[in-house]
């Protein structure tokens, strides 16, 4: 067995590569299938079943598998012991820190929803340290929360906290190098956060919010499993997150994906990054809220605001009242969308490109439009299973999730990644 490491040379595996994978595809197996027992996964993973009973006797010990009773099935022979991922013994944190909004959101190792928390924040206004101070406090507030536990029992462990930030990341320092709309440069935001919250919610890795959104729907969204997705985000930026043969692909400094600073029009409207005629120009949410003259509710000061779903909100009320303007302004908008969902088409040739954020509360008005002008200025019209336009249904905290969720694949990929924090 070969492994890809020293740089990139494939170099032969060594015992601990193999049993570090061979754990990775038990707790893999373990979280598709919700449950099973030894001797199913040994028959799915194509490992003997004396290798299995020892992976999970490791994992057990570990505290992320754990046995649930007898099997069901009619297979002869005694029943096997059902196995199952460790409920919520081991949780991940996910955040993001948006234009006008925090939220945290907690799961446990089999991406279950254990805590959620949003609250609308102009973070632009505030700046990066009272944002990042303000996110570290309702941490701090739900880890305050979680309630004691009898000695006998085991107590959750946090695995990490993952950060999902609009803006070009640079995700092995965990710092945000620019951040337009957030008025962000060089921002250390991991090492704000440990800061802020020492080592109780374990390490922090930062991420920028459509990469992290495009792995929740990758894992647990709609279109889970689909091998080639392009997720959009819907909100004052716009950002893409992509997903190739089952693995983000971010580019060489982890910037890729910025597909809101498409060039769509150089005599265009002025965008949040200083250029004109950008995507998002056309289809941010500002975009479309000066398009119909919405205007914000007054800020009571830093840290205060509307959310984009309080916003995109009135915006759906007057649609369904039949308010021409707005209705004039969805159809310019899905012609728009669909332009430039052809172009990232005609890149990346993907199964699915999913519309998140606010999108999906004009999904009804846009949709059908924008997959016309989509079909319109492809050189390959869409077929079954390819070229799909479609619509998120993980909202406003997909972000957040994708964050948490990466949390809980480096547990997954490297189970022995908690050796090294449990003793905090």
């Amino acid at each position: 067995m070969l492994s890809a490491r020293s740089g990139g040379v494939p170099t032969r595996a060594g015992h601990t590569d193999i049993r570090r994978n061979n754990q990775e595809l038990v707790l893999r197996h373990l979280w598709a299938a919700g449950s099973a027992s030894r001797a199913g996964i040994a028959a799915s993973a194509g490992l003997t079943r004396a290798t299995v009973s020892r992976l999970v006797g490791s994992l057990i010990e570990l505290g992320l598998v754990e046995e649930a009773g007898v099997a069901t099935g009619g297979g002869q022979g005694r029943p096997g012991t059902e196995l199952r991922l460790a409920g919520r013994h081991v949780l991940a944190v996910g955040a993001e820190v948006n234009v006008d909004y925090l939220t945290l959101l907690v799961v446990d190792l089999a991406n279950r929803q254990v805590h959620h928390w949003q609250r609308p924040f102009d973070a632009h206004r505030a700046g990066a340290e009272a944002s990042l101070a303000a996110l570290a406090q309702a941490c701090a507030g739900w880890l305050d929360s979680l309630p004691e536990r009898p000695a006998a029992e085991r107590v959750p462990f946090v695995a990490g906290l993952g950060v999902a930030v609009p803006g070009l990341v640079d995700e092995r320092r965990g710092v945000v190098g620019r951040a337009p709309n957030l008025g962000w440069h060089d921002v250390p935001v991991a090492e704000l956060l440990t800061a802020e919250l020492g080592d109780r919610v374990g390490p922090v890795t930062v991420g920028n919010e459509a990469n992290r959104a495009a792995l929740a729907e990758y894992r647990v969204g709609s279109h889970a499993g689909t091998e080639h997705l392009v997720y959009v985000t819907g909100d004052v930026g716009i950002g893409g997150g992509l997903i190739v043969q089952g693995r983000p692909l971010l580019g060489a400094r982890g910037y890729g994906g910025e597909v809101g600073h498409m060039l769509l029009d150089p005599a265009g409207p002025l965008c949040g990054c200083g250029r004109r005629g950008c995507w998002e120009a056309f289809v941010g949410l500002e975009a479309l809220l000066a398009e119909v003259a919405e205007v914000a509710e007054p800020s009571a000061g830093p840290g205060a605001g509307e959310s984009s779903e309080e916003r995109i909100a009135r915006v759906v009320r007057r649609a369904e009242q039949g308010d021409a303007t707005v209705l004039s302004a969805l159809d310019r908008l899905a012609e728009h969308v669909g332009t430039g969902c052809a172009n990232i088409a005609a890149l990346f040739d993907p199964d699915v490109i999913v519309l998140g954020g606010y999108f999906t509360a004009v999904a009804r008005w846009i949709m059908a439009p924008a997959r016309t002008a989509l079909a319109a200025r492809l050189l390959a019209s869409p077929t079954p299973g390819t070229g799909e336009l479609a619509v998120s249904d993980l909202g406003f905290a997909a972000a957040a999730r994708g964050a948490a969720t990466h949390i809980v694949d480096r547990v997954i990929s490297d189970p022995h990644v908690l050796l090294g924090t449990r003793g905090r």
